[in-house]
């Protein structure tokens, strides 16, 4: 898959750090939603339980060095939330589904979001995005609306970052604008409508977060022609000042791909970008990128 993406979340070191205590109240609790009769019974077991996936966020945020999941925002896009992936009580513009209400208290439907990711609003910028309770797919006739239908005949139109293929969609360019990964159709045919979608409901065209990706992205540009710079007068001359401006732009360009760097997923996207034209971005790419 060639292209460029956000970071993968593997769910399972969530599931790693979760105490036995905390489990046990999970499956309590799971087993209460069960067995109740009422989607009111429901909704009543689900707000007393919240501090369940509440307490869960230290743990979330740990995974990604506090980025939020969506977007890689670590501040300014904040204050950060445990969003359920699925909805928990209802899903916005399908007013008849209750809800994925059997995965409330599930780990693997948790993920740590930013404000602007998990809350609909407006911005200043004219720009309006929020996942909230929505939960669109690419065929409505495939909703599970129950714990028995089969959950993984959706096909979700918000990308997850949880599945290593979703995360392969996304492209940043140099605007710090989002688009389809090119070679995304490959491996999937909805990508065009994944992405569009995401990026209405993530708000991933957020002016503020534009303007971020755009700024990292122009960094990754210059470190590069900085470290071919030093290494063509290094070549030329033997001076140690470029040798060292060499090594410190490389080693620059190696901590901005490091997963806890804030948009690290852009940085790679540059250095993609940037490699037919740039030796040190080549580098970067080929050697660096672990």
């Amino acid at each position: 898959m060639g292209g460029a993406d956000l970071i993968f979340i593997d769910i399972e070191e969530v599931g790693l750090r979760l105490s036995a205590s905390w489990l046990a109240s999970a499956r309590k609790v799971k087993k209460d939603l069960a067995a109740a009769t009422s989607a009111k019974e429901r909704a009543r077991i689900i707000d007393e339980n919240g501090k369940l996936w509440r307490d869960l966020k230290a743990d979330l945020a740990a995974v990604s060095h506090g980025k939020c999941w969506y977007c890689e925002s670590r501040d300014f896009r904040s204050d950060n939330a445990v969003d359920h992936y699925r909805p928990k009580s209802s899903v916005k513009g399908i007013p008849a589904h209750p809800g994925y209400w059997w995965l409330a208290f599930d780990y693997e439907n948790f993920r740590f979001a930013c404000t602007f990711c998990n809350s609909w609003r407006k911005g200043p910028d004219g720009t309006a995005g929020g996942k909230s309770d929505y939960f669109p797919i690419l065929a409505e006739s495939e909703r599970a609306n129950d714990p028995d239908d089969i959950l993984s005949d959706e096909i979700p139109l918000l990308i997850d970052p949880c599945c290593a293929t979703d995360v392969a969609l996304l492209w940043f360019d140099e605007t710090g604008q989002v688009s389809a990964n090119p070679h995304g159709v490959d491996f999937d045919s909805a990508a065009d409508e994944k992405v569009t979608t995401s990026t209405r409901y993530y708000h991933l065209d957020h002016v503020p977060l534009v303007e971020a990706r755009r700024a990292v992205y122009a960094e990754i540009l210059k470190l590069c022609d900085d470290a071919d710079k030093a290494q063509k007068r290094w070549n030329e001359s033997r001076q140690s000042s470029a040798r060292d401006r060499y090594r410190e732009a490389m080693g620059d360009l190696a901590r901005s791909l490091k997963r806890n760097r804030e948009y690290s997923a852009v940085a790679l996207c540059a250095i993609r970008s940037y490699r037919a034209t740039s030796e040190a971005a080549r580098l970067a790419f080929e050697c660096l990128n672990r």
